[in-house]
């Protein structure tokens, strides 16, 4: 594995974020804006990616390796989301703050700055496919038990069905039934479908800094108890991820692909909801753009360290 080409990735994400959030900073970006880029990324382009995954190489694999990753990416969400309550169970914090303490360290950027990484490790597509899989958990823990821990305390709590199946959700289930079938398609369809995918990477990053605009970076490293959500989210969680991998498959591809989804910064969706669902979105904030900041170092060691 060629770790200068993951360094100079990092670096150009970097950079992207840097100017996503300079944008914000300076009003270039309002929230309106960030929010339709957003929804654009998530909805077209993320898609695209997804996709492409399976359209833009012939992913070898038979229904037990298949079996394997889809129960796998499963595993490793739920892992996430274990270790995150013990971790919250003994922790000094308000009533308040205490489930969005928890979702900081549960929820990873995954399709955001997962999908770039894997696809800049592994370029071919059978990486991207494998991370593909993880939308369909991530979306069924993130609208049924995170929204239930949002709303713990709160009157009208509820959720709904049609959160859970997102478009990149879909998107995910229609790459499976693409990859089982292997229909026909039009190479005109499929080289849109691969143009498209082009501007996710550049997009994903510019929009998650836009995205942290609102947050200051000093606020944000002044906040001593993040840290602890930080150190969970990018160092326990993938650490242990390695680890439960290891003994589950012997594919190193998915077993780094699953280390990185596990390792990826708190998710800007924890800020959304939090707007959502009324609570203190500002913490929520500080938290994501500390992660994510930090994991800009803790992504490439962790490769470095076990991805060999």
């Amino acid at each position: 594995m060629d770790y200068s080409v993951l360094l100079d990735k990092m670096l150009i994400f970097l950079a992207l974020m840097v100017i996503g959030y300079a944008l914000a900073r300076t009003g270039k970006l309002d929230r309106s804006a960030v929010k339709a880029v957003s929804s654009l990324t998530l909805n077209i382009f993320l898609t695209a990616s997804i996709l492409n995954s399976t359209l833009s190489v012939d992913v070898d694999m038979d229904w037990g390796e298949l079996g394997r990753a889809f129960l796998l990416v499963w595993v490793v969400m739920i892992l996430g989301y274990l270790i995150a309550w013990l971790v919250t169970l003994p922790m000094p914090v308000d009533r308040e703050h205490k489930p969005l303490f928890e979702l900081l360290m549960s929820m990873g950027n995954t399709m955001f700055v997962g999908l770039p990484i894997v696809d800049a490790l592994f370029p071919g597509g059978r990486a991207v496919f494998y991370l593909s899989l993880s939308c369909l958990p991530f979306n069924v823990l993130l609208f049924t038990y995170g929204v239930w821990r949002l709303q713990s305390g709160r009157e009208n709590a509820r959720l709904r069905p049609r959160d859970i199946f997102s478009i990149p959700t879909l998107a995910a289930i229609l790459a499976l039934v693409l990859f089982l079938l292997h229909p026909p398609l039009p190479g005109a369809l499929r080289g849109l479908i691969a143009t498209v995918a082009g501007g996710t990477t550049p997009l994903s990053m510019l929009v998650i800094g836009a995205s942290l605009g609102s947050v200051s970076l000093l606020d944000a490293f002044r906040n001593r108890q993040l840290y602890l959500a930080s150190a969970v989210r990018l160092l326990l969680i993938p650490l242990m991820t390695w680890l439960v991998c290891g003994l589950l498959t012997q594919d190193p591809v998915l077993r780094t692909t699953m280390m990185i989804v596990a390792a990826c910064p708190g998710a800007v969706m924890v800020t959304v909801m939090a707007n959502q669902y009324d609570r203190d979105a500002v913490y929520t904030a500080e938290g994501t753009l500390q992660s994510t900041a930090l994991s800009l170092v803790t992504i490439p060691f962790l490769i470095w360290l076990l991805a060999k």
